[in-house]
């Protein structure tokens, strides 16, 4: 964990002053990221892309959405079976970043199962205007598939049957910080020191507060997971993901049935919590480079973290959802069919050799065991409803199989 000192721009200072001169590392992670004017999702400051600060798996081209689209068309196509009172078909993504994995899914299900298609609605939820502003631009020419841009708790209000996809958006959710010090735990704060008239941002050791240990005990009691674990020296620190629970409750809530589908970066426990892991996996992206400096340009910069897995699946479980599997991106995509799609870049003729290389390119990385091909890929289920005679509706799930020659 960077230490240094960090520039704070006005509209922060201001917010942390009147928080008492100091805030949470939670607190602090929101404002960056989600303040409704100068965070950098709602501002739009960010661009996502090998041009834009990070890259996405959407972001390299439509061949990503195109394998997706068929696990899509497989659970949706199962979910109707069990429609009977012929209700709309719903896909959902959570934190739709720019809109790209929304286009080119909708693009390759019409072509793959246009009678699915004709009975899909797409919905958006995200909370910073200025994606939004960016997703309604991208998907201004989708013209046979309704679209709406809604909160969860709008969403909940109503519920859907269908299914959910939430693709890099869990690693950006505020986390909690903690740091051991002396033998003691502590929550990492972020304050505002004036140092030669300059307003400047640094780290801070607050007490831990009574909900947080609560925290950190029932994941001992109930998970197994000791944090900090032992052998950990003084200054180790890492995240607590403690909106997840929350988070994972409201989206159960949206749902008649359906399925979610949970893609990003994810640690075992073991390696997540681990006495020589000394600063979490919490990182800064800005321009195509990573930084370990949590504090620098606030309102410019992506924070994120990765996720603990076995957190995640039991408070996936606390909430009703119904684990139908996990893997790792590489995995799931030759499942789906990636072999046959690198295979199929052969046809194309020699005037697009710069087209098939460059799909070629961005195929490979999906599956780049030192990059995206890490991500994991984690499927759940639910039902909602109370007179239903099963408590699941046992999906199949396509990714989960072995890969398709």
């Amino acid at each position: 964990m960077n230490g240094s000192f960090a520039n704070c721009p006005e509209w922060l200072a201001e917010l942390i002053v009147n928080s008492g001169g100091s805030v949470s590392f939670h607190q602090y992670m929101d404002w960056a990221l989600n303040h409704s004017e100068y965070g950098s999702y709602s501002s739009g400051s960010l661009k996502l892309g090998t041009k834009g600060d990070f890259v996405t798996s959407p972001s390299l081209g439509p061949d990503f959405a195109a394998l997706l689209a068929r696990q899509v068309v497989d659970w949706l196509e199962q979910l109707q079976q069990e429609n009977f009172n012929n209700l709309p078909l719903s896909l959902i993504e959570i934190g739709p970043g720019e809109g790209d994995l929304a286009f080119d899914l909708i693009q390759e299900l019409e072509q793959i199962s246009p009678e699915i298609t004709k009975r899909l609605e797409l919905i958006l939820v995200d909370i910073n205007q200025g994606m939004i502003k960016r997703q309604k631009e991208r998907l201004s020419n989708i013209c046979k598939v309704p679209i709406r841009w809604l909160s969860l708790d709008e969403l909940a209000e109503n519920p859907v049957i269908g299914v959910i996809l939430a693709h890099e958006m869990l690693d950006a959710l505020p986390v909690e910080r903690i740091i051991l010090r002396n033998n003691m735990l502590f929550r990492l704060g972020v304050k505002l020191e004036a140092i030669n008239s300059h307003s400047l941002l640094s780290f801070d050791e607050l007490p831990i507060s009574s909900s947080l240990l609560d925290s950190l005990l029932e994941l001992e009691n109930e998970v197994g997971i000791k944090i900090p674990p032992d052998g950990a020296s003084d200054g180790w620190s890492s995240e607590l993901h403690i909106d997840m629970n929350q988070w994972l409750d409201k989206v159960s809530k949206t749902l008649i049935y359906g399925s979610l589908l949970i893609i990003d970066y994810a640690l075992e426990a073991t390696r997540y919590y681990n006495n020589s892991r000394q600063s979490g996996t919490m990182m800064s992206y800005k321009n195509q480079y990573a930084s370990s400096d949590l504090l620098k340009d606030p309102g410019f910069c992506d924070l994120t973290s990765h996720l603990c897995l076995e957190t995640l699946l039991y408070y996936a479980q606390k909430n009703k959802w119904l684990l139908l599997g996990h893997t790792r991106q590489g995995l799931a995509l030759l499942a789906l069919g990636l072999a046959e799609r690198l295979n199929s870049l052969q046809k194309l003729s020699s005037e697009q050799l710069d087209i098939a290389l460059s799909r070629r390119e961005s195929l490979l990385r999906l599956v780049d065991p030192a990059g995206l091909g890490e991500f994991r890929w984690l499927a759940f289920e639910v039902n909602n409803q109370e007179d239903y005679i099963k408590s699941n509706i046992g999906l199949k799930t396509r990714f989960l199989t072995e890969p398709d020659n």
